[in-house]
């Protein structure tokens, strides 16, 4: 053996070409890292907490900027706040709803407006973005293949089974923010990986918790977003050690500031924070934000912080390893109910809170005027010279100082009077009702009254008009759904790997690199459809239209259509297609006789199929057997015409291929015709005699020919269905004439108790007016008497006096200087 065999002592193997790194060990050994492991640790590095690399001088400059406009940012949105904790008080499931009556017994029912708008919505939101099935659909943007295809679908199974399977919590956080989104006017969602459970996780984060710029229009356009987290001592510690936050003293926790919606919805829930603060509640900061280090440019950085403390937790590069230009990444999506001029949508309290407050206190005045009514409220005298000062409530019974010549009953109590329920205010608390609604009704309720005869564009366009606002809402909150599935992806094709797939034994084909390149799914539901209604009227439409013009349509694709619409799976009900599956003659032949259908594939030996099937009908025990006959001949007649299209089909395009590959012929359109004429001149040599046999055969399976069915005479059942909706009409009509008789006649006594209270009141007050008219004239008597009787004592010791001073004057013979009184008659 030579030196050069001493040298080979292997063979040389060419890998394949995939990007590596070498890594040599200390002990003369190497790593080799292929492209994917690679990729995965420099994620690792750029997504790493940062906190503890830059300037500490830099960072603590940073900290306290943002401290102070983070507290100006929740300076900026406290009116938007307490709009947001009045909209809550006014659904009154915390049973603190604003206004009513102070009286005891007054009524607390709040109207239902507003949770039933809430309610509507959540239930519409989640039915049409989460169904069942899973929210994920795919689609391929641009030009498709089998390989993107099946990639897209690989991944929409996988989404699927992530967001209804392994992300537990996704779907709870997908209901609370759908619940609360109406009220709020916007709500958020984000999306993290989560190191501890190896896979992605979601949090729906409330508005209230979401502080942004003043000068901001937009959120994903916004200079700093601030999500204020509270989270409780177990879980920053678990932080800690898994080096999300840095490990450093940050003291105490202060109390936390929860906003005022937070505490009003701790009302709703019928919970209350105690003052110990057991769990340690701390309140971090985590701001997205733009900064600079080192004397960079401004960068997207998310800066977690500590408010007890003001210490720096995180810092960490919002930016993907290879993006030169730093653009920023997307954590949380808003979902918006209506955008308006800021940054902040808005919601039902903005649009109808001041249209539930009136009708609540509408329906409140109501209640309350006819519980009044049903319970006495009185004034009473109470005997005593003095007078009395009172606050009367009604319901109440109330002592008042009176005379002591009071002696008739109705002189010591009097019923107060209290108007009964308005029908004015009943009117009113309808109108605002309506109005209300208005915003967000929906026209479902009104396609009942319709003719079910009319147009199928007709009963769209009520749709369409009835839900207009949703729609534009539904379009929104699609959109967001997508922003979702966008960030999921990223997540996925940044953190999965093949031990995460095994381990989770979801038993879906996939691999990390499916997840590499852009994104191809989508939320499920269609923008353009937001109810099963207006999805039943579309169906409708398309199914009239196949009927009319079944030229242009796919019958069983317009079936599993309508059959999808019914979430009904085709093939529980649908016969089974028909596979490729090639079949000798013969099978072809008993398929026939026993009336299963035919076809024919380009790959068959079209000449050995039409020797058998000549050879059956000929045979009187087969296919001239009268039994047989009936039922094959037609359906072999057709198939045998099949068999020699494609036969000449075939051939042609055969020899042309042959021709034109062994260099007979170039590709030119009249050498093309002159052999494709000489391979016809072939096949009429080969079958000569078949083509009168086969028209024999056709005229003969003419009598056996399937009769399409008749259409049914509807006329009858037309009539009669036209006869009950005009006996429905008259009904209808006959039961509104008689509602409308039965208000009128209800107003009209009403009206009649209005006025017989009236004259009553103005009765018991004249007879008031009589009595106290005739007390006046009784005292006045009185007083005149007393007078009288004064005037004639006093006339009589005036007398007397001047006959004393007569005689004393007659006695002494002097005038006495001393006058009399005037008495009673002072000019005799």
């Amino acid at each position: 053996m030579d030196d050069n065999e001493d040298r080979l002592e292997g063979e040389m193997v060419e890998l394949m070409d995939e990007t590596s790194e070498v890594e040599d060990t200390e002990d003369g050994g190497a790593i080799i890292r292929l492209e994917n492991e690679e990729d995965e640790r420099k994620n690792l590095e750029h997504f790493a907490n940062i906190v503890d690399e830059v300037d500490p001088g830099e960072l603590k400059a940073a900290v306290h900027d943002l401290l102070e406009k983070i507290d100006r940012d929740k300076e900026a949105r406290e009116k938007r706040d307490k709009l947001y904790e009045e909209g809550l008080r006014r659904t009154g499931l915390g049973d603190d709803a604003p206004g009513g009556a102070q009286f005891t017994g007054a009524t607390k029912v709040v109207h239902p407006m507003l949770v039933e708008a809430c309610v509507d919505f959540s239930a519409r939101f989640m039915k049409e973005v989460f169904p069942p099935s899973g929210p994920v659909k795919s689609k391929i943007y641009g030009e498709s293949d089998k390989v993107k295809v099946e990639k897209a679908q690989r991944k929409a199974e996988f989404m699927n089974w992530q967001t209804t399977e392994q992300m537990t919590e996704f779907r709870g956080e997908l209901e609370q923010l759908s619940t609360q989104l109406p009220l709020g006017g916007g709500q958020y969602m984000k999306f993290m990986w989560n190191p501890q459970h190896r896979r992605p996780a979601s949090e729906f984060i409330p508005i209230d918790d979401v502080y942004l710029p003043f000068a901001a229009t937009n959120f994903y356009t916004a200079e700093r977003k601030t999500h204020v987290q509270y989270i409780t001592k177990m879980e920053y510690q678990k932080r800690v050690k898994s080096g999300m936050y840095r490990d450093v003293d940050v003291g105490m926790p202060e109390d936390p500031d929860f906003s005022k919606a937070s505490q009003a919805n701790d009302k709703i829930e019928g919970r209350k924070d105690s003052s110990y603060n057991e769990d340690g509640l701390r309140t971090i900061f985590e701001v997205y934000t733009y900064l600079s280090f080192d004397e960079e440019d401004l960068s997207p950085y998310i800066l977690s912080i500590d408010k007890s403390s003001g210490q720096a937790l995180s810092l960490y590069r919002n930016w993907e390893a290879e993006d030169s230009y730093r653009k920023e990444l997307d954590w949380i999506v808003e979902f918006p109910f209506v955008p308006w001029r800021g940054a902040y949508p808005i919601g039902l309290t903005h649009m109808i809170g001041g249209l539930s407050g009136a009708a609540t206190g509408a329906l409140r005045a109501l209640l309350d005027s006819a519980h009044i009514q049903n319970i006495p409220t009185l004034l009473k005298l109470k005997g005593g010279p003095n007078g009395q000062t009172i606050n009367l409530q009604p319901t109440e019974v109330v002592e008042m100082e009176g005379g002591a010549l009071i002696d008739d009953v109705r002189k010591l109590a009097m019923p107060m009077p209290f108007n009964p329920p308005s029908p004015v205010l009943f009117q009113l608390l309808g109108f605002l009702v309506d109005a209300g609604k208005g915003v967000v009704q929906t026209s479902f309720e009104k396609l009942s009254d319709q003719n079910p005869n009319q147009p199928v564009g007709t009963t769209m366009a009520l749709i369409e008009q009835g839900m207009v606002v949703f729609s534009s809402i539904h379009s929104r909150l699609h959109s967001a759904m997508a922003r979702c599935f966008k960030i999921l992806h990223r997540i996925n094709s940044a953190y999965l790997t093949e031990e995460d797939i095994a381990a989770q034994e979801s038993g879906l084909e996939i691999d990390p690199s499916d997840f590499d390149g852009p994104s191809d799914v989508v939320p499920v539901s269609d923008p353009a459809i937001f109810s099963e209604t207006q999805r039943f009227a579309q169906i409708q439409a398309i199914m009239q239209r196949a009927a009319m013009m079944p030229q242009l349509y796919d019958q069983r694709k317009v079936e599993e259509m309508f059959l999808r619409t019914l979430k009904v799976p085709g093939e529980e009900v649908l016969q089974p297609l028909l596979t490729e599956q090639d079949m000798d003659p013969v099978s072809e032949n008993v398929a026939a006789a026993m009336g299963r259908p035919l076809y024919v594939l380009p790959r068959q030996d079209h000449l050995a199929h039409i020797m058998t099937h000549m050879a059956f009908l000929k045979s009187p025990l087969l296919g001239g057997n009268p039994p047989i006959m009936q039922a094959s001949l037609y359906a072999m007649a057709q198939h045998l015409k099949d068999h020699l299209l494609n036969y000449y089909l075939v051939e042609s395009h055969n020899a042309v291929d042959k021709a034109e590959r062994e260099g007979l012929i170039e590709s030119d359109a009249e050498q093309q015709v002159k052999l494709i004429l000489q391979v016809q001149q072939l096949i009429e040599q080969q079958l000569g005699g078949f083509g009168q046999e086969l028209a024999t055969i056709t005229q003969a399976a003419e009598q056996f020919k399937p009769q399409p069915p008749m259409p049914p005479d509807n006329s009858m059942q037309i009539a009669q269905m036209n006869m009950q909706m005009k006996g429905q009409e008259m009904q209808q009509r006959a039961a509104i004439d008689q509602g409308r008789m039965q208000i009128e006649s209800q107003k009209m006594q009403m009206d009649q108790q209005l006025e017989a209270q009236k004259l009553a009141a103005q009765q018991q007050a004249r007879a008031e007016q009589m009595q106290l008219d005739m007390f006046k004239q009784q005292q006045e008597s009185m007083r005149t008497a007393e007078e009288i009787a004064s005037r004639e004592r006093m006339n009589t010791a005036d007398n007397d006096t001047a006959k004393l001073l007569a005689a004393a004057e007659m006695a002494t013979g002097e005038k006495v200087a001393v006058s009399t009184g005037t008495g009673i008659n002072p000019n005799p």
